[in-house]
């Protein structure tokens, strides 16, 4: 399953016939029941735009499944028998997160409340098939040891693309060949749903409601771009909207690892600062795993080529904030970037300077939540559950 660049799980794409039909339906009753429960029946007819008998014969399956329970009588009732309010079972089962890199890959497991219960990281071995089966061991093992149940729905995020059209995953943490999301399913024996993590993260800030116009700077090994607007991750046809690292820069022509010249990633990059640090102060110092901790090593040359980073992808930010028009641009959204002030500092200064704006209205540039990509993989993992039939 792939995210279509909504956060509706209505729109998800799926095969056309009554089954398709079916799970759409469900996935709208669980969000209405998650969302407003406790509910009443007639409270979710009406919310949810369902017919009555559609609604019923979906409830009488959540209910036999335990995904919905009931939750005491309906205290608005006060003549005549009262029906049963419904609620969400937040222990009805787990769901995972699984973010695949070419050398690492972290795993965490969520309950039905979006909570994180546990996080692993491993070593990824060299093939993906080898890869494939240590994750599924991975969630089993995890779940064992946290005494819950193996997740039922897993959103795994992949840099990279996913062609909704041919069932083809590819990245280059899934080596050099692509993957068909089928293997992924049976590999890992559950609902899969893959996504970018600059989608994720964009997903992950539309669900806070607190943005509904936003631009996410996703700055981590790579450079991306989450794009909400009117409350909606966008993500485009195969997943690989906000490519902003792969940008040509002018007058640029270093080499970048995806095998083009002069992408903004050459200069302002995880993978391109690190390598500079590496150079500027010795390969055999240790180099900072994050962008603060560059910061704090207080060398004059390391820290112009911070700054010029900074500009550089305030530039190329700008590009987007013309076009898209946010009122809010975040960066980060991971680990690497999160709390490296003066990089902020500078690239908001880039930003403003480069972007066009009306005059009075204020451009809010700040630090996205360094788990936006996580956060927004669990809710789409929660939505897609409702889906799997255990």
């Amino acid at each position: 399953m792939f995210l279509d660049g909504t956060v509706d799980p209505a729109r998800a794409p799926r095969a056309a016939g009554p089954s398709a039909a079916r799970d759409l339906n469900t996935a709208r009753v669980v969000d209405v029941v998650r969302r407003d429960g406790p509910i009443t029946q007639a409270d979710l007819i009406r919310r949810s735009g369902l017919s009555r008998p559609t609604v019923g014969a979906i409830v009488r399956d959540l209910l036999h499944r335990q995904v919905v329970v009931e939750a005491g009588p309906d205290p608005s009732v006060r003549n005549g028998r009262p029906g049963s309010l419904l609620a969400f079972n937040p222990k009805c089962a787990t769901v995972g997160v699984i973010r695949l890199l070419p050398k690492w890959m972290d795993l965490w497991i969520g309950d039905c409340e979006g909570r994180v219960l546990g996080h692993a990281r491993r070593r990824s071995p060299a093939t993906t098939s080898q890869r494939l089966d240590d994750l599924a061991g991975a969630l089993t093992r995890s779940a064992v040891e946290l005494d819950v149940p193996r997740p039922s729905s897993v959103a795994i995020l992949l840099a990279g693309r996913a062609d909704p059209v041919s069932g083809m995953c590819f990245g280059a943490a899934l080596a050099a060949r692509p993957v068909p999301l089928m293997e992924l399913e049976q590999r890992l024996d559950t609902a899969v749903t893959v996504l970018n993590p600059t989608a994720a993260a964009a997903l992950g800030v539309a669900r806070t409601g607190r943005y509904a116009d936003a631009l996410v700077v996703f700055l981590d090994h790579g450079i991306g771009a989450g794009i909400v607007s009117g409350g909606r991750a966008l993500t485009g046809g195969s997943g690989g909207a906000g490519e902003l690292g792969h940008c040509r820069l002018p007058g640029v022509d270093r080499l970048c690892q995806c095998g083009a010249r002069g992408c903004l990633e050459t200069v302002a990059a995880g993978w391109f600062l690190r390598e500079r640090a590496r150079e500027i102060i010795g390969s055999r110092s240790r180099i900072p795993r994050t962008l603060a901790g560059l910061e704090r090593l207080g060398h004059p040359e390391l820290d112009g080529v911070l700054n010029s980073a900074a500009r550089q992808l305030g530039l190329g930010a700008s590009w987007l904030v013309n076009s898209l028009d946010p009122r809010v641009v975040l960066l980060g959204g991971t680990p690497f970037a999160a709390g490296a002030g003066r990089f902020l500092e500078t690239f908001a200064d880039s930003v403003r300077e480069h972007s066009f704006r009306d005059r009075g209205r204020e451009l809010i540039i700040d630090f996205a939540e360094q788990t936006a990509d996580v956060d927004g993989a669990i809710q789409i993992a929660l939505d897609r559950l409702a889906l799997h039939r255990h």
